[in-house]
């Protein structure tokens, strides 16, 4: 997304690897191997919403909105709009052309990547409000979750380490 209003900045992890392997790796850490995420979702739904400790995350995300934006041998984005409207199908780009495009008053438009380079892998999120009183709403939300979020990132890539090196 290279227009944004929030980001958080990339956090990293080396790891060795192929980028295809460490981003498989990426799409199969489950919440068992999270559980300082998993604790801090519990505690944020008072402890009504439970998940499958054998589910992986991604699988999670992408069950509650967000898509796969777009996957190449060293980069996997994920993304999701507010407002309820739906991604269209992923027909030779389509999908990433109507996100980028993406601007509806009110609405708020996130993205977060996983990418492998030279041997480091790393997460990065950034989140676009397509006007003020959607950047005034989010800019309360993130100052609650931007220090959990980055713990909760850090997990991850060190899950993605621990997978790699079993």
């Amino acid at each position: 997304m290279p227009q944004w209003h929030f980001r958080k900045r990339p956090h990293r992890v080396r790891v060795a690897g192929t980028g295809e392997g460490v981003l498989r790796a990426v799409s199969q850490v489950t919440w068992s191997e999270v559980p300082l995420f998993s604790s801090l979702l519990r505690v944020a739904s008072f402890g009504r919403v439970r998940r499958d400790p054998d589910r992986p995350v991604l699988e999670e995300f992408l069950a509650g909105g967000f898509v796969e934006l777009s996957r190449t041998g060293r980069e996997l984005v994920m993304a999701a709009v507010s407002g309820g409207e739906p991604f269209p199908e992923d027909e030779g780009g389509a999908r990433l052309e109507w996100f980028l495009a993406y601007a509806e008053p009110r609405s708020t438009k996130v993205a977060f990547s996983f990418r492998y380079a030279d041997g480091v892998l790393s997460t990065e999120t950034r989140v676009f409000g397509a006007d003020e009183s959607a950047r005034r709403r989010f800019r309360g939300y993130w100052a609650l979750i931007r220090l959990p979020a980055g713990l909760v990132r850090r997990e991850i890539l060190h899950a993605v380490r621990r997978r790699l090196e079993t």
